[in-house]
């Protein structure tokens, strides 16, 4: 319909067509449309100008020409209809351009004066001869566009693009030429923008527009319904064949239709974003929910600005604990943070942090999450976890973060004993930590004919895992195994806890593995256990028996012996047939040494000693005396080299020397 609006305007003393639009509209699109219908008319030439080709009034106008005397000689674009006349009209528009060429559009005089050899040559000649040789070719020139059999139409885009300067020169120059007989000016252009660049002190950019241009078309903005098959089949052709990370199907209406559709109202940043996808989803490959990689994305192409502000507030939109403590300075900081967010994303803030950062709701006046929710967030792989928030604005994954593809990989094997087994052997020891805590959220809701597979191959995990606490609050390290069979076990219903618990406890090789069972299973004082009070007992008495038929050689390869000791002496007094063994000696001092972390209110530093379970040993063996006596023996077995001192060993031994005196900690 363009094209034939632009071929019925009458353009006998030549004409101007404005196609304005926003940015990305689609002016370009539609402008190339209109160029090939307009090819297909036998009366039509179609030149299309490009503006950035010049700099400065000086080249604007001897370009113009020169391009448009260029394109109507090249015969191979002419129609035979306008061939002829067309070569005329070149011949005589490089005529005109070569009248011109020395010469400066002073914008604002209406006349041409010499830039460069106004001085030498003479203002007046210029205003004189040269002005009157020029009028008479236009004249020539505009008598041979009447005579022509159809029209030259003139494309000009991306005027919006232009400098200030620019846009006005090339709209000075429109005006100028824009009168010769059989000429169309198409100019793609965002109005507002050139309405601006135009406005001076003299005048309005919106009435200077009326004066010059003859007709015009505006593309509307596409309507969001419009944009949404264009992205998601853009999105589907640009993933194809790339890994990428989990993806929800739940959660993607949501977003794409909350979050990221409204971020678009043009098709050129359409084409921007999907082009940016690939390598997005590339570079976060299995860490990183496809979901929030996509939704990130839009806001970096559209808002990067806001974008920029998720790594300084990174703490604020995923914290790594969800218990806050009331802080002025966090409390303005948090103000700040969503006024600045909140400003530049143009009404969408609230949207993104819903759907990506739940746990910075709080902070717009929503719900507050507790941090029973980031398990489930870091299982879904999202960014409102803060460990995986950090892996998206970093790209890479930090000390001890187990990579994606190996957590899929245990998780797939979860229900098949030796298929997990096998998968967990295959993780190096600095990653199974943090491989057996992600786990935890896999484990909940497994069939109960796969608890016991499950918890059987967590359990031979133990010897590969830390035991003990690092830190003030950390838990001990056993827990990273304790954690998920603990999970499994509170899946089975209360009759089948008891029996697999047992064959759970049967199948556990080390002794220490198996109290360590009894602590998750069995009861405390006040609180009652996965096991009934008697299963229990008989365990520990199991535990006890085992524990006097072990010989030395069992023993001193036991990890936490003194616990054990004392978890199977709870129901009577403790049997130790070997503690006069050098090497059980070594093994119950060594675990009998235990770091007590301690913290001054209002400082951040940890301090951690360690302290030596004296009562607990003196305990074993049954007084102080025969405590001294075991470890004499040691120390003589020290020195003939039969037992090898190791630093354990040695801040044992320097803590049972200091004990031995009557010094006791503070705290003791």
């Amino acid at each position: 319909m363009f094209a034939v609006e632009i071929r019925r305007t009458s353009a006998k003393h030549g004409a101007v067509v404005a196609l304005t639009g926003k940015w990305g509209s689609g002016k370009t699109s539609l402008a190339n449309l209109t160029c090939s219908a307009l090819d297909a008319v036998d009366d039509v030439h179609v030149v299309q100008f490009n503006p950035w080709f010049f700099s400065g009034t000086d080249q604007l106008m001897r370009f113009f020409f020169d391009e448009l005397a260029g394109q109507l000689r090249d015969g191979r674009r002419l129609k035979d209809k306008l061939k002829d006349a067309g070569r005329t009209v070149a011949e005589r528009l490089g005529r005109y351009s070569a009248a011109l060429s020395p010469l400066k559009f002073v914008p604002g005089a209406g006349v041409v004066l010499d830039g460069a050899s106004a001085v030498a040559a003479g203002t007046s000649k210029l205003l004189g001869e040269e002005q009157g040789t020029i009028h008479e070719q236009r004249a020539q020139l505009t008598e041979l566009l009447i005579k022509l059999p159809g029209r030259i139409v003139v494309f000009i885009d991306d005027i919006d693009r232009l400098s200030q300067q620019e846009i006005r020169d090339l709209f000075r120059l429109v005006r100028l030429t824009g009168s010769f007989p059989n000429i169309v000016y198409v100019l793609c252009f965002d109005r507002e923008v050139v309405e601006a660049a135009l406005t001076d002190e003299a005048v309005r950019g919106s009435a200077y527009l009326e004066k010059i241009v003859k007709m015009s078309v505006e593309v509307p903005p596409l309507p969001t319904q419009a944009l949404s098959p264009v992205i998601a089949e853009g999105l589907a052709q640009a993933l194809d064949g790339i890994e990428s990370g989990l993806f929800h199907a739940s959660r993607w209406p949501d977003v794409l239709v909350q979050l990221i559709l409204p971020m678009f109202s043009t098709i050129r940043d359409v084409k921007r974003y999907l082009a940016s996808v690939p390598l997005a989803v590339r570079s976060l490959g299995l860490e990183v929910n496809l979901v929030d990689v996509l939704a990130l994305e839009a806001l970096r192409v559209r808002y990067p600005a806001a974008h920029a502000m998720l790594p300084t507030a990174a703490d604020l939109l995923a914290p790594a604990k969800t218990m806050y403590r009331p802080s002025t300075d966090r409390a303005a900081r948090e103000e700040a943070f969503v006024e600045e967010f909140t400003g530049l994303l143009n009404g969408h803030a609230r949207t993104v942090v819903h759907l990506l950062f739940p746990a910075a709701e709080r902070l717009f006046g929503g719900p507050n999450y507790g941090s029973d929710w980031i398990p489930a967030w870091e299982r879904d792989r999202r960014v409102a976890c803060s460990t995986v928030l950090d892996f998206y604005l970093h790209r890479r994954l930090p000390a001890g973060r187990a990579p994606a593809a190996g957590i899929d990989q245990a998780v797939a094997c979860i229900g098949d004993e030796s298929a997990l087994d096998e998968v967990l052997g295959q993780v190096p020891d600095a990653l199974l930590d943090d491989t057996l805590k992600r786990l935890v959220p896999h484990c909940r809701d497994l069939p109960e004919e796969s608890v016991l597979s499950t918890a059987a191959a967590l359990m031979r995990q133990l010897p590969r895992v830390r035991l003990g606490s690092t830190g003030m609050y950390s838990p001990g390290g056993e827990w990273a195994v304790l954690s998920p069979v603990s999970v499994l076990l509170r899946n089975l219903r209360g009759d089948a806890v008891d029996p697999t618990v047992r064959n759970l406890f049967h199948g556990i090789p080390s002794l220490y593995g198996k109290v360590l069972l009894l602590d998750i299973a069995a009861g405390r004082p006040g609180k009652q256990g996965l096991i009934p009070d008697e299963s229990a007992r008989l365990l520990r008495q199991e535990l006890a028996s085992q524990l006097r038929t072990a010989g030395p050689e069992d023993l001193a390869d036991e990890r936490m012996l003194l616990r054990t000791v004392l978890v199977a002496a709870a129901d009577g007094p403790p049997v130790l047939e070997p503690a006069f063994d050098a090497r059980v000696v070594a093994r119950l001092l060594e675990s009998g040494v235990a770091p007590v972390h301690s913290q001054t209110m209002g400082s951040v530093a940890v301090r951690t000693e360690k302290q030596l379970r004296w009562d607990s040993l003196v305990s074993v063996y049954g007084g102080e005396a025969h405590l001294a006596e075991a470890v004499a023996l040691l120390q003589q077995c020290l020195q003939e080299g039969t037992v090898e001192l190791n630093e354990d060993l040695a801040a044992a031994l320097a803590l049972y020397e200091k004990y031995a005196t009557g010094w006791r900690p503070k705290e003791f």
